[in-house]
């Protein structure tokens, strides 16, 4: 698990650089990888040695998920919309709840 965390870590270290920059592209890279990350991990060991980093990863996603509901706020980039990604980082059409859209 411990490396799920660094590789999910540097995933949402390389989105936050992403909304810094308020690259859409780079940012839906991410997103996409962390899904596909995620859906291939689901059977690995749930035990975590380094709590510290998995702090950090929390920590960054919160100021992350800050930054993008600015954005969408100020930013016509960052707009919401009804797709949705499946497990394999493809976008499709999610009928119900509105999900964020990023277009460069």
């Amino acid at each position: 698990m411990d490396g799920l965390v660094e590789e999910l870590l540097r995933l949402e270290t390389l989105k936050h650089q992403a909304l810094i920059k308020i690259d859409a592209t780079a940012y839906e890279a991410g997103v996409r990888e962390q899904i596909c990350l995620l859906a291939a991990s689901k059977d690995a060991p749930v035990q975590v040695r380094n709590v510290e980093r998995l702090l950090s990863l929390s920590q960054l996603i919160t100021l992350n998920t800050r930054l993008l509901q600015n954005l969408i706020s100020t930013t016509p980039l960052f707009q919401m919309t009804g797709s949705a990604y499946t497990a394999r980082g493809r976008a499709e059409a999610a009928p119900g709840k509105p999900r964020v859209f990023v277009e460069a």
